[in-house]
């Protein structure tokens, strides 16, 4: 199943287990079947998400949300990170797009910059890769480039994208 780039929210897995997804992207995964000491096997649920969302994850430890609710958070392998951020840039040219109804052009420099700053730090975080460990200006003119196009190419075509708030 393709997901795209603008799509938020939870999607089954599996009978009792679901996955969040943010602009495309899993961060965690909730557990409500009824036994909870069963034990779920890590690698189909891994197996599951890369069908879904093409990313390769691992799971952390199960936190206790409620009596009948389980949440894991997840990490994307940080060899995706790029398609992490590819991503992020896709849904931040969607959100412009449906803001101002028209691409994102050259003199969006506080644009560019504020959704730069806000996407490369949530690809570190969804990556659980540590801040600092990363040029965040190596991965700049990529970023812009990327969310430029999308947002031309949703304009040319007459796309008009529905986007959730941030």
């Amino acid at each position: 199943m393709y997901i795209d780039a603008c799509h938020d929210g939870w999607k089954r897995i599996a009978t009792g287990l679901d996955i969040e997804l943010k602009h495309g992207v899993p961060v965690r995964i909730c557990n409500t079947t009824s036994n909870k000491n069963q034990q779920l096997d890590i690698k189909n649920i891994s197996d599951k998400v890369h069908e879904l969302t093409g990313f390769t994850v691992s799971v952390n430890n199960w936190i206790n949300i409620s009596q009948d609710e389980q949440e894991r958070s997840i990490c994307v392998d940080r060899n995706e990170f790029i398609e992490v951020l590819r991503r992020l840039a896709l849904a931040s040219a969607a959100m412009f797009v449906d803001r101002f109804h028209k691409p994102v052009d050259n003199n969006a420099v506080d644009w560019d910059v504020a959704e730069y700053a806000y996407d490369f730090n949530q690809a570190i975080e969804h990556c659980c890769i540590n801040y600092g460990t990363l040029n965040r200006d190596y991965y700049y003119q990529y970023y812009i480039k990327i969310m430029h196009e999308e947002s031309v190419r949703l304009i040319e075509n007459g796309i008009s994208p529905m986007v959730p708030a941030e």
